[in-house]
């Protein structure tokens, strides 16, 4: 089978599994799968795949057509123009996460320090948000948090992989539990924001697929994980330190409210590119 025989049965059989941009997908798995990029499916479209390419390739389509995410047959994702690493066990970072990452960079900007300044990520994840900013922001030094494991070991590869070792600390921990008071200038965060009615209108490979305990609020207190970070925020922050924290359009005015009442003097909502409110961000006076 050529590559290009083997883009069209893969896309053939995604669209029939019902996947939108099924013919970009497969393009998509088929140049991992053969450990290239996707220009050269195009240059060398008749070359023959080896039977161990095929077989992957085979694999990774059934995977794919039973709806487990692509990132993670792949374990690859681009987040803020960087390739990361993305396995089970660890949220995929979605575009809209970026807006998380600009608004910190734009803060960041604006500010003269002392000491050189540390930002936290809490609920690190794969690592995105803290690299991202990182990368983009050579001065700062930064600390992920995160309950799992796995995600840790996911983390400590992307952070490996960009060279940010020196610069970026990986630990164990309940969001900011444990962290000394005063001791950061920045605290970025990704928390559960769907609601339990939403949770069986999500696709199937979120469903099925990303961790639920990264992805759903508590049904009883919906801003009980925001609640956390921002009251251990207000002891952890150096003012004026700056708190930022991604959720949904539906919880994000509550949470504005909520954190007045909370210690946060002029909280700020910010949309996403498709127009939602997807940042809440206050600063400690």
């Amino acid at each position: 089978m050529t590559i290009a025989q083997a883009v069209q049965v893969v896309a053939e059989a995604l669209a029939e599994a019902g996947i939108a941009e099924a013919r970009r997908e497969a393009e998509v798995l088929v140049a991992a799968a053969l450990r290239v990029e996707r220009a050269y499916l195009i240059a060398h479209a008749e070359q023959t795949l080896a039977t161990e390419q095929l077989q992957r390739v085979r694999g990774w389509a059934r995977r794919r057509a039973a709806r487990e995410p692509l990132p993670y047959i792949t374990h690859r994702v681009w987040f803020y123009g960087l390739e990361l690493c993305v396995g089970r066990g660890a949220l995929i970072p979605r575009p809209e996460t970026e807006l998380l990452v600009e608004r910190f960079l734009s803060w960041a900007r604006q500010q003269t320090f002392k000491e050189t300044p540390i930002l936290i990520d809490a609920g690190t994840g794969t690592g995105a948000i803290a690299i991202a900013c990182l990368t983009r922001a050579p001065q700062w030094l930064g600390v992920g948090i995160d309950r799992s494991h796995a995600a840790l070991r996911i983390a400590a590869h992307n952070r490996r992989q960009l060279g940010l070792e020196p610069r970026l600390l990986l630990m164990q921990g309940d969001w900011l539990r444990g962290i000394r008071p005063h001791s950061a200038h920045a605290i970025l965060a990704n928390p559960p924001y769907v609601l339990p009615d939403e949770w069986d209108s999500l696709a199937p490979e979120i469903r099925h697929y990303e961790p639920r305990g990264a992805l759903l609020v508590p049904a009883e207190d919906p801003l009980q994980p925001y609640r956390t970070i921002a009251l251990a925020a207000l002891q952890v922050l150096c003012p004026p330190g700056l708190l930022a924290v991604e959720t949904s359009p539906r919880l994000a005015p509550t949470l504005a409210e909520a954190l007045q009442r909370w210690g946060y003097p002029n909280p700020h909502l910010e949309q996403d590119y498709s127009g939602h409110l997807r940042v809440v961000w206050a600063t400690i006076p």
